[in-house]
């Protein structure tokens, strides 16, 4: 039975050995890089960690961003029997340092000199580190050591190949479902990073189950560009490795739309922030359009939901809709997917939840998304929509041998292949969400519905307790506020409060666009946020959200904030989640302001024309 990631890997290659692998952008066009080049490369690598002396349970680091190079590195370390940790190369040096002691990181294969000077400022806190390799430009030097260069690495592997086949040979026949593949440092929201341990089994498993669902072949191709650092994007990595799928590199996330173009790709794995963008993207120029345009569309968008709907429920459709659909597809449609390459067959979306107008507008659109559940500790899909039968606003069902449960406190449980070995060096912490039987505590609650798709409703830890001793959910509140075109960010505040208020970021192209449509005179971007106009806008959003909500789920008031939340500013994690607390400090005297001020400004029931 194929069970580690080295088989697979080598049973795709002897069965499409000539097919393309790998692309990549260079010098303004894309190139391309067989199976059999990929496993020449990876063969390469490996007889070079031996010489190396890297082989069974040593720690090797990927410092880089997505490229060729670090699917190589993975395959090759993993064959050898060392275990990969990936980094992401947004963290700054201090951060890097401590998950490499904690590692204990013998080697580090890093993207650019830039990643070079972060090691170079780490080195002396971690002694156990070796071997620095850069992907481009010469070998250099850092403080204490030689750094060698890829092109290097893989020559002097190259000559050494023959005399150490037997050892390669050796060490990859020693590698069972169990034998620890990777250490993946959760980015969490709050607390200390913990580094969880991934065996072969729980990718492996993983993997031909996500193929399972989802269909993929040889004829796909993905276009990689979420973090390959974040176990999702990895795991889809897996999946196309798996069936001999083709693997093309976006540039980076600027340039994300144009690549897709390029590569015209057949499936993606994005989160929920990417795609609310693209849908911005699409009404944008809708709005563009003359007033019959955007009727025409919109008609067309109704059309294509009721379709999809009724697709999903009975199998088929009337005539007339049919009819009606192939028309509005034709003349509304077509345009929307050639923008996103023309050929995608599906977007996978996780991570965190997805707004469910967003995955009903792109599914008319023709473009289905196909929303899943995981953690990186379950490798990390739980559960998956499936794709003739999704159903937004749950994420889906159980992936085969994957057993869901949920706990009395409404905690969701999973026991399965896919299930972590534990936390690297935290026994404790590990006892705290995995117990003796395998079960692990996801530590998000939910429910299923009545057709076994699982909803999940927020982050238990993150459920605001009133001080009436009521608890609400805030991500359903903001999951919902970010329906509004208007609103692009939102948190909810209340913890041991006796109401609840709001962070708001607006859209502020959307808003622009909004203003500009009602002639609102304003000098900046300040004086537009202030203008009573947007106030009674947003004043409308809430009590929307507030209409059929008890008086203890309503927002009573909120505040409007002119700055985007971003990784880079630290209020999202690098998987795009918010940080709460760091929110909550950074805007303690806007959030007081809303305690401390006279009568809410949104009602408990206030009927609106939407």
């Amino acid at each position: 039975m194929i069970n580690t990631i080295p088989a697979i890997f080598r049973q795709t290659v002897a069965a499409f050995s000539a097919k393309d692998a790998l692309s990549w952008k260079e010098a303004g066009r894309y190139r391309s890089m067989s199976y059999s080049e990929f496993l020449d490369r990876v063969t390469h690598l490996a007889s070079a960690l031996v010489t190396m002396g890297i082989g069974p349970g040593d720690r090797v680091a990927i410092l880089s961003e997505n490229r060729p190079e670090w699917l190589i590195v993975d395959q090759a370390v993993l064959s050898v029997g060392a275990v990969v940790v990936p980094i992401y190369p947004t963290l700054t040096a201090d951060e890097v340092a401590v998950l490499f002691d904690d590692a204990g990181v013998k080697a580090v294969f890093c993207s650019t000199a830039e990643q070079v000077a972060k090691v170079a400022r780490l080195e002396a806190r971690v002694r156990t580190l070796e071997n620095v390799v850069q992907f481009e430009g010469e070998a250099g030097h850092t403080k204490a050591r030689r750094v060698l260069s890829f092109v290097e690495v893989l020559e002097r592997g190259a000559d050494a190949a023959e005399e150490t086949e037997r050892a390669r040979a050796e060490l990859a026949g020693q590698i069972t479902p169990h034998w620890l593949a990777s250490i993946v440092y959760t980015s969490g929201t709050t607390g200390e990073p913990k580094g969880a341990m991934l065996s072969h089994g729980n990718f492996v498993s993983n993997a031909l189950a996500t193929t399972e669902v989802l269909d993929i072949d040889y004829s796909d191709v993905l276009l990689s560009f979420l973090p390959l650092s974040h176990v999702l994007e990895r795991m889809a990595y897996y999946v196309a490795v798996a069936k001999g799928a083709a693997i093309a590199f976006a540039e980076n996330i600027s340039t994300f739309g144009d690549n897709l173009i390029e590569v015209r790709p057949t499936f993606v794995v994005a989160v929920p922030r990417v795609l609310e963008k693209i849908h911005a993207r699409i009404l944008a120029k809708v709005e563009a359009e003359t007033p019959l345009r955007r009727e025409a569309f919109w008609l067309a968008v109704e059309v294509g939901q009721f379709y999809h709907q009724t697709m999903a429920e009975y199998g088929r459709v009337p005539f007339p809709t049919n009819l009606l659909y192939a028309v509005s597809d034709r003349l509304a449609f077509q345009g929307v997917r050639e923008t996103l390459g023309g050929k995608l067959r599906f977007i996978l979306s996780g991570s965190a939840p997805l707004p469910a107008h967003i995955g009903s507008f792109l599914q008319a659109c023709g473009v289905p998304v196909i929303e899943g559940y995981g953690l990186t500790e379950t490798a990390p899909v739980i559960a998956i929509n499936p794709p003739d039968r999704p159903r937004f606003g749950t994420v889906g069902k159980p992936l085969p041998e994957v057993a869901v449960k949920i706990a009395p406190d409404g905690e969701i449980l999973c026991q399965g292949p896919n299930v972590m070995e534990g936390y690297w060096h935290k026994p404790e912490a590990t006892r705290e969400v995995l117990e003796a039987d395998g079960w692990f505590h996801t530590g998000d609650i939910g429910a299923f519905d009545s057709d076994g798709y699982l909803r999940i409703l927020d982050r238990k830890k993150e459920l605001i307790v009133m001080s009436n001793g009521k608890k609400v959910a805030p991500q359903v509140l903001e999951n919902e506020l970010r329906q509004d075109p208007l609103v692009d960010q939102a948190m909810i505040s209340g913890e041991g409060r006796h109401y609840l208020t709001a962070l708001v970021v607006p859209d502020l192209a959307a808003l622009e666009t909004w203003a500009h449509a009602r002639e609102l005179f304003y000098h900046s971007t300040e004086e537009l946020l202030a203008h009573p106009a947007v106030r009674a806008r947003f004043d409308e959003t809430f009590a929307r959200l507030n209409s059929d909500r008890a008086p203890f789920e309503q927002v009573k008031t909120f505040a409007i904030l002119g700055r985007e939340w971003t990784p880079e500013s630290g209020e999202l994690t690098l998987t795009l989640k918010l940080k709460r607390r760091v929110i909550a400090d950074r805007y303690r005297d806007r959030i007081e302001a809303m305690y401390s001020g006279p009568q809410p400004i949104v009602s408990e029931r206030v009927a609106v024309k939407v």
